[in-house]
């Protein structure tokens, strides 16, 4: 499903506008809201390998390890406890597709709050993606809903074509994350560029099926 750029603001409540409003080109992270993670594989415990990749479980926050996948020049993310078993741990975007940038390490952007014993809990990550496609190199950001049962994506942004795509993520998964169970695809939100960068998602090839 596609939602018009036009359209955003329509679709949740009225912070989520304003927050959209309020964006600029250099829209920092609130660490009131937000906490960042890196990824750096080096630093991961690895748990499978196969010709195509591997996978690893890496640091994130309390409570939350992250688990990465690669294969068939693809990558797959998952967040919380056991997050192999995941549903995003089988999900990725269709073009080929990394997390990491040259020898730039990644980043996990984690949207929190903070529960009555003012613990920090997560409800969604936004990762940025560098995907190829026909030759064509793009960005999507992927927003993953996080909580205590499960990860999934819920929405995609192709950052080549939506200016402001961080501050658009970061005000959706503000107002929507929480409330929006599991798709059976993600979102597109605003209108990818041609070719897209988001769009059709894919599964885990077979090598990459998460450990049990």
């Amino acid at each position: 499903m596609r939602i018009p750029a036009s359209a955003l603001s329509c679709l949740a409540a009225s912070s989520f506008a304003a927050a959209l409003a309020a964006s600029s080109p250099t829209f920092a992270v609130d660490l009131n809201k937000s906490r960042l993670t890196p990824i750096e594989l080096d630093a991961c415990r690895r748990i499978g390998r196969h010709p195509d990749g591997g996978a690893w479980l890496c640091r994130g926050l309390r409570g939350y390890p992250v688990y990465v996948a690669e294969g068939d020049l693809r990558y797959l993310l998952a967040f919380g406890p056991m997050p192999q078993r995941r549903r995003s741990a089988t999900q990725t975007l269709g073009p080929f597709n990394s997390i990491f940038r040259g020898k730039r390490r990644a980043m996990v952007e984690w949207r929190v709050e903070h529960d009555v014993r003012r613990r920090i809990v997560p409800f969604a990550t936004i990762v940025r993606y560098y995907t190829s496609r026909d030759g064509e190199a793009g960005e999507t950001i992927v927003v993953t809903k996080v909580d205590a049962r499960d990860s999934c994506h819920l929405a995609t942004i192709d950052a080549r074509a939506i200016p402001d795509a961080m501050a658009i993520a970061r005000a959706w998964a503000n107002a929507e994350a929480r409330r929006r169970s599991c798709p059976d695809e993600p979102l597109v939100l605003g209108k990818p560029s041609s070719p897209p960068s988001t769009a059709p998602p894919a599964t885990a090839p077979p090598s990459l099926a998460p450990p049990k």
